[in-house]
């Protein structure tokens, strides 16, 4: 009778679980579903290596979550529940929070569809050279002069951030991203149950995926300025890239050893690729986090506004980007998380209708 009664209960919890995030799953399924087909019809296998390295960190990362989290829930009991029996109450929430099989299972299925949808975006880039040949960026570099009065926008900012320690301080922020990005996301997921905000974020952070890192990058097939000479455009971007190497004997720039495992990876067919510069995907998402963020508190929106700010000057300062890409892509997430809200919104409303 006992087993009985758990089954049900757990069976319950599953069904609203994966109703509440029909949104996400279908459009992950979507976009796994198409990039298979792909792969399929260029007669190319459906996987990645750039997606086990992404997963692996994953996993390092989840545990360092938990903690962080945990003296995260425990600092905001201090300052702000301020409970006559701190330990007392701390040990019922912990008990409260792991047992919400509601937001345990909608946590699970809107973690796992995010992972399954890392995979078959990694696998989408890898092939954007097969399906569009890199073309753009000698457009791209003709547009950046045009859009700042015939001035590469690398040589405007360096007199500001020119320096070995600021620059080995916005790679820092560069490289920061990624955990940021994991780390947000998982906090969304096993917040997804209990309101809007994190289900609009999910959704938009894969909708800006598909359509910017994905869609256009693929239509506007492009490396970007540190591999302008490799790719035969000539040496407009090699004083940038010597002068980074050069800060690089003095304070370390990250940035130039992953630049060589990509290059590597592209000219030698090796296990990490994904070479894309337009558009930003480190901007589009740090924007979208941005967004994320003002909804939980207009402290960390502007905290993290001025991170997207170093972000959007890294992805010219270490010549990732043309500054158009992150021009595009401000203007992609903006769009997406719109239209997402505006999507999770009408959902929610139909679920309280039901």
């Amino acid at each position: 009778m006992t087993m009985q009664v758990n089954v049900s209960a757990k069976g319950s919890a599953m069904g609203p679980a994966l109703w509440r995030n029909r949104a996400l799953i279908t459009l992950v399924a979507l976009h796994f579903a198409a990039v298979y087909a792909i792969c399929a019809f260029l007669g190319r296998d459906f996987g990645s290596g750039t997606a086990s390295t992404l997963i692996n960190l994953l996993k390092l990362q989840v545990p360092l979550f938990l903690i962080v989290l945990f003296f995260w829930r425990f600092g905001w009991m201090i300052v702000k529940i301020r409970p006559r029996r701190p330990i007392q109450w701390f040990l019922n929430d912990l008990k409260e929070i792991v047992f919400d099989r509601e937001r345990i299972f909608c946590g699970a299925f809107a973690f796992l569809a995010m992972c399954i949808f890392a995979g078959s975006f990694t696998v989408a880039k890898d092939l954007i050279p097969v399906i569009h040949p890199f073309s753009w960026d000698e457009t791209f570099a003709a547009w950046d002069r045009t859009l700042h009065f015939g001035h590469d926008p690398w040589r405007l900012i360096w007199p500001m951030t020119g320096t070995p320690k600021i620059t080995t301080a916005i790679n820092a922020a560069y490289h920061l991203w990624l955990i940021l990005a994991y780390f947000l996301i998982f906090v969304a997921c096993f917040n997804a149950s209990k309101h809007n905000k994190h289900r609009t974020y999910l959704l938009a952070d894969v909708m800006c995926w598909i359509i910017a890192g994905n869609i256009l990058a693929t239509i506007f097939s492009s490396v970007g300025p540190v591999y302008y000479e490799a790719m035969g455009y000539g040496r407009d971007f090699q004083p940038l890239m010597d002068k980074l190497y050069a800060f690089n004997e003095i304070s370390p720039v990250w940035a130039l050893s992953v630049q060589e495992m990509l290059i590597d990876g592209y000219m030698n067919d090796g296990p990490v690729k994904g070479i894309s510069a337009m558009p930003s995907m480190h901007v589009a998402s740090t924007v979208m986090m941005t967004l994320y963020a003002f909804s939980v508190s207009r402290i960390w929106g502007w905290i993290m506004a001025t991170f997207a700010a170093m972000i959007l000057v890294g992805s010219v300062q270490l010549g990732w980007h043309y500054a158009i890409d992150g021009y595009v892509s401000i203007v992609v997430a903006l769009g997406c998380y719109w239209v997402a809200r505006k999507v999770v919104t009408a959902l929610s409303r139909a679920e309280e209708a039901a």
